[in-house]
């Protein structure tokens, strides 16, 4: 093959048009998968996962701290602190994250309604729960069963 040739000039690259074709059809396929990952219905999925792994922790905190900690439940609002004695209900300091320092306090997203059939309730340094909870975050329920204080 001759260097200018027509053959030589095909197997170069791709031609602008290829490329302009290829970038509008990846432009329309990011705008239809965007659209779909819609904010609300994100956090209304994984909220519930988020508030199941915060209950775990506060076991783990307790085991590992030989402590009382208690999960505070309201409508909009998930928290932990420690209780002011072995057999309190009362809320001393709150428990810190470990990475930031910060409170753990996990805010509900707008719309997802959050309750519990005990709050507060608390976990003993042996990881076993006050009582038996259920959550109920949204649409979903999480259950703390008593003496073992599995989070299903």
């Amino acid at each position: 093959m001759e260097p200018g040739s027509a053959a030589s000039r095909r197997t170069a690259g791709f031609t602008l048009l290829e490329l302009v074709v290829t970038l509008v059809i990846l432009g329309i396929l990011s705008a239809i998968a965007m659209s779909r990952l819609n904010q609300p219905q994100v956090d209304a999925a994984w909220f519930p996962d988020q508030v199941r792994a915060v209950v775990r922790l506060a076991q783990k905190q307790a085991i590992a701290q030989r402590a009382r900690i208690l999960v505070v439940v309201s409508a909009s609002q998930l928290s932990l602190c420690y209780a002011t004695t072995s057999v309190s209900f009362t809320c001393g300091a709150a428990v810190s994250d470990l990475a930031t320092g910060s409170a753990i306090v996990i805010n509900a997203p707008s719309g997802i309604a959050m309750g519990a059939t005990s709050t507060p309730f608390a976990f003993n340094g042996l990881g076993q729960p006050s009582s038996a909870v259920t959550l109920t975050v949204g649409t979903k329920t999480i259950q703390i069963t008593a003496e073992t204080g599995y989070v299903i």
